[in-house]
């Protein structure tokens, strides 16, 4: 028999909701029929009524061999509970995480392979299942005695630590004095508000709080206070943001510290005081976390900074504005409906327009989920309808699909208006009504992405009234237009041709081209030039129509040459950027990362790669086969360049390598490129080029051939003439006899050798 102080209270797997779910329906009964045994017994008496959390008494293991009770059932018992607590997530490999039968939280951890249980929120909550009490364990045995040490020490060591995100709502602590000391309100306090300023006084910024915390912030000067205060109200101003709701969401002000130009050398440590507003997450009238945004406003370019210090004990943070759903809040009503936004400011914004119930994931696209609602699963569940209201970007996107795949039994996603990348950017184009309508109008979202029309009314309406992308000439003349004439939806595009047949030199022409006459802008990954001065060197004689760019073909002197030159490389450094792979591998993802910076820097319409067999191809892993790596890395560049709207250009090889310079070839097919047919089945342009250089039959001219345009209600599969300039422009002609005729000196026909400088 135990020792009086070694018992440990005994539960019935029913006592434990995660566990007995895991229990089929259909044995359900065997544990029934235990319970009434052991009652009758006197065992196990039953609890009082509305009491489920009062332990049952314990019983002794002789209570087995009660008549009725065989040990094929027992041992069924012991597997059936034994295999349910294998089946929970949570709590590690030998524990499982479930609701406390005391407390009620779900902070109670339970070892799969024996029963015992222990409580992280009160430590002294503890016990056995007792279906397994026949494993006989006790808590003055070294394994129990161990465990349950290690639950007390190892509580007390994760609330010290940084990465423990809490499971219960009681478990957030305060920030720290010291970052308390670094707030204020973003409004002075009124004269008859004196009493309220002292309490904020002695909390946030007491007089001795120096002295017992020496890295804490001073008080700040009146005028400096002012500053930042008038700082903060201005912003929520031209964010249109109601400061009657922001004094209600108890919002604040700080100083932090953003880094400055290096150029400007005003601080030796290279950083500066900036006004911030401080976005303050409150849980039972303390702070729980503090998410900083500068606020300087750029005299300029009229834009607000925006760089972020996110200040927390634990990591993720809890959703901003958790504190109004509390269920003991004053005036406690049913939530009918809950928006999830990716931004503090997006939050503010609906509660701006009258949505009372609105909660900001704190830590955006990047935020764990399902560890950041843990402790207020309960507190979300109230809500009836979960509206999601998130960014448009790619990392808005992924936060999106988390909360569907956890609330998607009652959420909605609202569509935004063409162009917007949040609400508040909707909100300030269009006022606190539209912002009503789309939500209102959010819609259930299927698993497989429907495309829903009633949610892209406007969108095909624009199409069916003809109002779609008509493209743009790409300054090479109409029998080019006629095979290319892209839009700015973007996708991918692949040229190919055999080692020498100037698929390098007809691109560059294009590409000069689409920057000269069309105004785009063009991003080189040139692997076959290393020299990059050369490559825009090269650019620059087709933009000037010179083959010497020294002397601009005789005609100029150094220093008129030097200032041609010179307006030449001011407009290609503001159109095309060469990108250099020397201190990466220029794999797919490094290339899409490089275009993106670009992107976000300069803007971006159209993406080189020449040629792809440099691209070190990671998809699949080791064991892919060619095949398979080509067809993901396409997909992949395919994927983003509708995405970002950009066209991705990529120079290959054909299957079949032909001698330099052959010209007998066959013509090249749809499916020619080496590697895979997927270049075909992907592109959604396919061209070729070929280079015939006969000069005894007067044969010199360049054949581009599009074999594949996948839409083409713009232009449409075929073949164009080219005859080549010195300076690298292409002179499309009719037919290969207009190219003959020319070469033979039999006809003067049209070429376009004027300087494009003066069009830009």
């Amino acid at each position: 028999m135990e020792n009086q102080e070694n018992k440990k209270a005994r539960y019935i797997v029913s006592d434990f909701p995660e566990i007995w779910e895991k229990i089929p329906e259909d044995k359900r009964h065997l544990f029934i029929e235990q319970e009434e045994r052991a009652n009758r017994k006197g065992n196990l008496p039953t609890p009082p009524e509305g009491d489920a959390a009062t332990p049952h008494a314990a019983t002794t293991p002789e209570s087995d061999s009660a008549p009725g009770t065989t040990t094929s059932i027992r041992q069924q018992i012991i597997d059936l509970t034994l295999d349910a607590l294998r089946q929970i997530k949570g709590g590690g490999s030998k524990n499982a995480r479930v609701t406390c039968p005391i407390c009620g939280h779900k902070t109670c951890d339970v070892k799969r392979d024996n029963g015992l249980f222990h409580c992280w929120r009160q430590p002294d909550h503890k016990g056995i299942i007792h279906e397994l009490r026949s494993l006989n364990h006790k808590e003055s045995s070294c394994i129990d005695r161990q465990y349950y040490a290690h639950a007390r020490n190892q509580q007390k060591e994760l609330k010290k630590d940084k990465g423990y995100v809490p499971t219960s709502t009681d478990d957030y602590q305060e920030i720290s004095p010291e970052v308390r000391s670094r707030l204020y309100p973003i409004c002075p306090f009124a004269p008859e508000e004196e009493e309220e300023r002292q309490a904020f006084i002695q909390h946030f910024h007491p007089s001795n709080l120096q002295v017992r915390c020496p890295k804490a912030q001073p008080l700040l000067s009146a005028p400096e206070l002012q500053h930042l205060q008038s700082q903060v109200r201005s912003y929520l101003q031209a964010m249109g943001i109601s400061p009657e709701v922001a004094k209600r969401e108890r919002v604040m002000c700080a100083y932090t510290s953003q880094r400055v130009d290096d150029s400007r050398r005003e601080d030796p440590q290279g950083a500066e005081p900036v006004p911030a507003i401080a976005y303050c997450n409150w849980l039972s009238g303390r702070i729980i976390n503090v998410k900083l945004r500068t606020v300087s406003l750029n005299p300029l370019t009229g834009e607000w900074s925006k760089h972020f210090e996110q200040i927390s004990p634990y990591k993720p943070c809890a959703p901003y504005g958790i504190h109004s759903l509390d269920p003991l809040r004053p005036g406690a009503e049913p939530i009918h409906q809950l928006i999830f936004t990716e931004g503090e400011k997006d939050r503010l914004t609906l509660l701006t327009c009258g949505f009372p119930y609105v909660l900001s994931i704190a830590n955006g696209a990047a935020t764990n989920i399902e560890e950041s609602h843990e402790a207020f699963e309960e507190w979300i569940l109230q809500a009836e309808e979960i509206i999601i209201c998130g960014d448009k970007d790619k990392p808005g996107r992924g936060l999106e699909i988390q909360l569907l795949d956890r609330y998607k039994s009652r959420a909605k996603v609202v569509s935004l208006p063409q162009g917007m990348k949040d609400i508040s950017e909707a909100y300030q184009a269009f006022g606190a009504h539209e912002v009503r309508r789309i939500i209102s109008e959010a819609q259930e979202v299927d698993a497989d992405e429907v495309y829903d029309l009633s949610q892209h009314q406007d969108e095909i309406m624009r199409s069916m009234m003809g109002m779609d992308d008509k493209g743009y000439d790409v300054g090479m003349g109409t029998l080019t237009d006629g095979i290319f004439h892209p839009t700015n939806e973007g996708g991918l595009i692949v040229l190919t041709g055999i080692p020498n047949s100037g698929k390098t030199d007809f691109l560059n022409c294009l590409t000069t081209h689409l920057m000269y006459h069309c105004q785009k802008r063009i991003a080189y990954f040139s692997f076959e030039l290393p020299k990059k001065s050369k490559h825009v060197r090269n650019i620059a004689r087709i933009a000037l129509g010179v083959s010497d760019t020294a002397t601009l073909d005789g005609i100029a002197t150094p220093e008129e040459a030097r200032l041609e030159n010179q307006k030449a490389l001011g407009f290609l450094m503001r159109h095309m950027v060469d990108f250099d792979t020397k201190s990466r591998l220029p794999d797919s993802d490094n290339i899409i990362t490089m275009a993106e910076q670009e992107m976000r820097k300069r803007g971006l319409d159209y993406l080189i790669i020449d040629p792809y067999i440099f691209v070190d191809m990671t998809e699949g892993g080791s064991r892919a086969t060619e095949t398979e790596k080509v067809r993901l890395m396409l997909t992949k560049l395919q994927a983003w360049s509708r995405a970002k709207h950009v066209w991705t250009i990529i120079v290959a090889h054909p299957r079949i390598q032909y001698k330099d310079g052959h010209e007998d070839f066959p013509p090249l097919d749809i499916y020619a490129i080496a590697g895979s047919a997927q270049w075909a089945n992907l592109a959604d342009f396919l061209l070729t080029v070929r280079r015939v250089d006969k000069p005894q039959e007067h044969k010199v001219f360049t054949l581009v051939e599009m074999l594949k345009v996948r839409d083409q209600e713009l232009c449409h599969p075929g073949k164009v003439y080219y005859t080549r300039q010195p300076c690298g422009r292409y002179d499309e002609r009719p037919d290969e006899q207009a190219c003959i005729r020319e070469h033979a000196a039999l006809e003067v026909m049209e070429k376009d050798d004027q300087p494009w400088i003066s069009a830009s």
